[in-house]
């Protein structure tokens, strides 16, 4: 292949690829309204490095919070 058919042939790809992507749909933030949104503290004791293990564990995070996709089973 020469360098004009690779070129054309990349296009085509990125054609087909847009026009895929724009029947996709958006996704939706998804959430709960509570009027009570934090449990109540029971008083039990916990593990004081239990909170950064999991951090250190979450492939993303954000500060304080690990970011979570919804799963495709939950679909």
């Amino acid at each position: 292949m020469n360098e004009k058919q690779i070129e054309k042939q990349a296009k085509n790809i990125l054609d087909k690829f847009s026009k895929a992507l724009g029947k996709v749909e958006e996704l939706e933030d998804y959430y709960v309204d509570r009027e009570k949104f934090e449990r109540d503290e029971n008083g039990e004791k916990c593990d004081k490095d239990f909170k950064e293990r999991m951090l250190d564990n979450a492939p993303r995070k954000n500060r304080d919070f690990v970011i979570a996709e919804k799963g495709d089973w939950k679909k």
